[in-house]
């Protein structure tokens, strides 16, 4: 393979498509984005138009394509990394049985849920599959909703596939999905890497309906006529089974060996580790994917409300400034904020936080608390957060050293200067910055063509800043962590229980005897 060909990567995302070419000597050649839109039909239902996918699928490659017709030629596979938990309903013909379709955070599956755990033990669930959200999120449970909800829909339904492979469907005409997607289903067996017969019955749910997974590098097919028609892009273009965002972005963020872990900051952020077993916790609920790697698995704690907080303090407390100046103006108040303590589980918390029911709060203020203090507080509190999901996830995996950022908020020097004294922990940055989720899709297709290895995902990355904890701040947020751990325990009770249990080492790696 020529280092100038090229690989057409997508990172389907809770809020838009990114797209970017990435090439064989490991550069990116451009990229683009197109954004669409979730609605809200119900509280608790989240829903988008699969149409709106593939129109943000079309849109950013003929952006990326047409800016240098060469191109085209030079592009060797497609490439997809999805979002997760989403549940596509198809009928025999491979026809769309609804025009919007639930997303991952949409949780009408909670009932379903409950009912099914009175005969199945909850915990024996999570320790079987890994999946550490709220049950009611994950499409077997999701499906169980729909098949009550509309039972003749539901009889015409022979597919359901997720938004990734959906778009894969579109591209080639085949139905397909890898074991890392699959392993979000709420029904597969992350040990066993198998769709589990029990869970399936247990949700009602006939195997038949999910496409048996494969690895991510495998093989979809290649572009249809007419496919390859809306994209600008040679029919007969292979096209990779791809993998959920979750491995991609694991992948594209160092994480190609054990040991690995990475923070992504964005709307929501998290602590991810690579592992050769899922790091599994019946107190805190890791989250567990298999990894588009064979053989490894990505684990994360997260917490739900990071830059979505900070955004809703801003516009708040300083809706005359924009983000990035109530970073800034964050940024120069003294660590410690004064000695006001932000909690950000505004869209509730992890279990690690104290469950759905925590809630956010501003704590410490006085009559001399000015705006800058609380931005600091935002800012400081959202680290706190990190911190306790970072702290846990290494207690339990085994792994240390520095940590990658990836993600929109790791934009901000102040804000990291924050991360690194309240983490405690070497922080870096690299040249791949924003695109590390297609980093990972591309090398899923260079592997898929033989022409990288997985390590071969390291090879675009030049650390462009690595940032040191101040001791003497390291040493301030000490105690200003533990009053927030005060703080989260007296507001939400659960919280410090669940805290205690996971920090007197309650621990699972996954084992089958």
């Amino acid at each position: 393979m020529d280092e100038q060909d090229l690989v057409l990567a997508f990172d389907l995302g809770t809020g838009s498509c990114k797209a970017a070419l990435w090439a064989a000597d490991g550069t990116c050649t451009d990229h683009a984005v197109a954004a669409y839109e979730t609605t809200h039909p119900a509280p608790g239902r989240d829903e988008q138009r699969p149409a709106d996918w593939w129109r943000a699928v079309v849109s950013t490659s003929r952006t990326l394509l047409g800016a240098d017709p060469s191109r085209a030629r030079r592009v060797r596979s497609v490439s997809l990394s999805g979002q997760s938990l989403g549940v596509v309903q198809l009928d025999h013909r491979l026809q769309l049985l609804s025009t919007s379709t639930p997303v991952w955070s949409d949780a009408r599956g909670e009932a379903f849920a409950r009912q099914v755990f009175t005969d199945l033990p909850e915990q024996d669930w999570y320790l079987r599959t890994g999946n550490g959200f709220p049950a009611g999120l994950y499409p077997s449970f999701k499906a169980g909703c729909l098949r009550r909800e509309d039972p003749e829909r539901w009889s015409r339904t022979r597919h359901l596939l997720g938004a990734k492979d959906y778009v894969n469907l579109l591209l080639t005409g085949e139905v397909a999905t890898d074991h890392s997607h699959a392993s979000g289903s709420g029904a597969y067996d992350l040990v066993g890497g198998r769709y589990d017969d029990e869970l399936l019955a247990a949700a009602g749910l006939d195997r038949a309906l999910l496409p048996e997974p494969r690895e991510a590098f495998e093989p979809v097919g290649t572009l249809t006529r007419e496919a390859a028609s809306a994209l600008g892009l040679p029919a007969g273009t292979p096209v990779a089974t791809g993998a959920v965002d979750n491995a991609c972005m694991a992948l594209g963020s160092l994480g190609t060996t054990a040991g690995r872990t990475y923070a992504s900051l964005g709307s929501s952020s998290w602590i991810t580790t690579t592992s050769p077993r899922p790091v599994l916790d019946v107190a805190a609920r890791p989250y567990v994917f298999r990894h588009a790697v064979p053989g490894l698995f990505i684990s994360a704690l997260s917490t739900f409300s990071s830059g979505t907080a900070l955004a809703w303090l801003r516009e708040t407390v300083a809706p005359d400034l924009d983000v990035e100046q109530f970073l800034d103006l964050g940024a120069g108040a003294p660590a410690g904020a004064s000695g006001t303590l932000f909690l950000p589980m505004l869209a509730g918390g992890t279990p690690l936080e104290g469950g759905s029911s925590a809630r956010g709060a501003l704590v410490g203020l006085t009559l001399a608390t000015g705006r800058a203090d609380v931005a600091r507080a935002a800012m400081e509190g959202i680290a706190f957060a990190l911190r306790r999901s970072l702290d846990l996830v290494r207690s339990l995996s085994g792994t240390g050293g520095d940590l990658l950022l990836a993600g929109g908020g790791a934009r901000h020097r102040g804000w990291n200067r924050v991360y690194a004294d309240v983490l405690g922990v070497p922080l870096l940055r690299t040249s791949v910055d924003q695109q590390a989720a297609t980093l990972g899709a591309a090398t899923i297709a260079f592997a898929g063509l033989g022409a990288w290895s997985f390590r071969d995902a390291e090879r675009p990355h030049t650390v462009v800043e690595r940032i040191e904890p101040d001791p003497a701040a390291v040493a301030t947020y000490e105690e200003a962590e533990a009053r927030f751990a005060r703080a989260v325990a007296a507001l939400a009770p659960a919280g410090a229980e669940v805290a205690g249990r996971a920090g007197a080492g309650e621990a699972h790696l996954a084992r089958r005897v």
